[in-house]
């Protein structure tokens, strides 16, 4: 067998990841190295493990592996060779599932965007449709080998499950060639102002093609949204990143949308897709500037890195190397800016964090602490209670009741 064909026919198909395991130790180990976020989060993800369940398989199954964040890779045998396919995904990032799943096994809050960079890394792929193309591409090779049987594989123990049905990705072209024109400029403008209520407007007068069709004649790309989203996610990521925007949070929504719109091949959804991402990016980029508008550019630089590593310790001189200032020169100018001094800042920013978990999760109060960046938790009830009057628990109560009561109907 033609072992390279077999695995690039997958590759090139699937869009995925495709190796032979040869040497488990040198081959499994690079595997890890190259896709395994976290031990203590994809324990399945490891040499050792992915050794142990390889050594154990059965001949004619492809089995799933399913880790906790909902990372995914296969393996099985074909032609006395073993195959390992993956990683991919099932479903699009959802913070809030990953945000539980860091708290529950004690991962810090900064541990957020390296892990949705991560996730959304991969092509959104269904069981169902992964198997029947690994059969097909195997009847190619071997016809009429019979269908091998699925396992899926969460921890370490062996499930039956249902088959998830969707579309494969289709491949895309973006070598278009594309002008910028007026209508360019104001889409543009609208991202870079944060103008929310006009971006869909001017977005629409852009690609719309009855409107436009003169322009359309010489720049037929944006009726083909495999490759205008490519044109408009650099547009766009540029006008965002020109209002200041952080480049983390731009690459954040703009991934999302490069892996949503690999799951499905309808235009109307492609479509959709698109339109979605230049109403989020322009949203941050709203929000942004609501929230950094009346600060000065080093301000806003501390802002940002504390956002980004709030549940780290955050050391002033960290603090000055990313405004390149002075660190008591920072401390004058952020408690001038902000009314606040800087240890008063985070303080707030960390309890603002902690309130949400209490009134919308069961968290422990200690995950929660920890999650936030207080490892002692008798310390971060101290400092909740200086900033919200009142204890967590007693913070958790309060809201819950006034959510039960809001949810009262009275009958008379």
């Amino acid at each position: 067998m033609d072992t390279e064909l077999f695995l690039r026919l997958i590759r090139n198909i699937a869009n995925v990841s495709a190796t032979e395991i040869a040497d488990y130790d040198k081959d499994l180990r690079s595997f890890e190295e190259k896709y395994c976020f976290s031990n203590k989060l994809q324990p399945m993800f490891t040499r050792e493990a992915l050794s142990l369940l390889m050594n154990s398989s059965v001949p004619a199954t492809i089995y799933e592996i399913v880790d906790q964040l909902g990372v995914c890779t296969c393996f099985f045998n074909f032609g006395d060779r073993m195959i390992l396919v993956g990683p991919y995904v099932q479903s699009e990032y959802s913070e809030t599932k990953t945000e539980q799943i860091l708290i529950k096994n004690n991962v810090p809050s900064s541990s957020t965007i390296a892990l949705r960079l991560y996730y959304t890394s991969f092509p959104i792929i269904y069981s169902s449709q992964l198997q029947a193309l690994i059969t097909s591409i195997m009847q190619s090779f071997e016809p009429g080998i019979l269908d091998y049987n699925y396992r899926k594989l969460s921890g370490f123990i062996q499930e039956s499950s249902d088959i998830s049905h969707g579309a494969l990705p289709e491949n895309t072209d973006f070598s278009d060639i594309y002008r910028r024109y007026d209508n360019e400029k104001r889409f543009l403008s609208m991202i870079k102002n944060g103008d929310v209520e006009n971006v869909k407007q001017a977005y629409s007068a852009m690609t719309n093609i009855k409107a436009n069709e003169e322009f359309m004649k010489d720049n037929p790309s944006y009726s083909k949204p495999e490759i205008s989203f490519a044109i408009i996610r650099v547009l766009a990521r540029k006008a965002a990143e020109e209002s200041g925007l952080s480049v983390i949070t731009i690459n954040a929504i703009t991934q999302k949308y490069v892996q949503l719109l690999d799951s499905v091949k309808e235009a109307i959804m492609q479509h959709s897709y698109i339109e979605s991402m230049i109403v989020e990016l322009t949203s941050a980029v709203h929000e942004y500037k609501l929230s950094m508008g009346d600060y000065s550019a080093p301000i806003q630089k501390v802002i940002e890195y504390i956002d980004f590593h709030l549940s780290e310790e955050i050391l002033i001189d960290d603090l000055s190397r990313a405004a390149n200032v002075s660190a008591s020169h920072l401390s004058k100018v952020f408690k001038k800016e902000t009314g606040r001094t800087i240890t008063e800042y985070i303080a707030g920013k960390r309890c603002e964090k902690a309130a949400g978990f209490l009134r919308d999760t069961d968290n422990e109060i200690q995950e929660i602490s920890s999650y936030v960046g207080y490892s002692d938790n008798n310390y971060f009830v101290k400092v909740f209670k200086k900033v919200y009057g009142m204890t967590p628990s007693g913070y958790r109560k309060k809201n819950r009741a006034a959510t039960l009561t809001k949810g009262t109907v009275t009958v008379s």
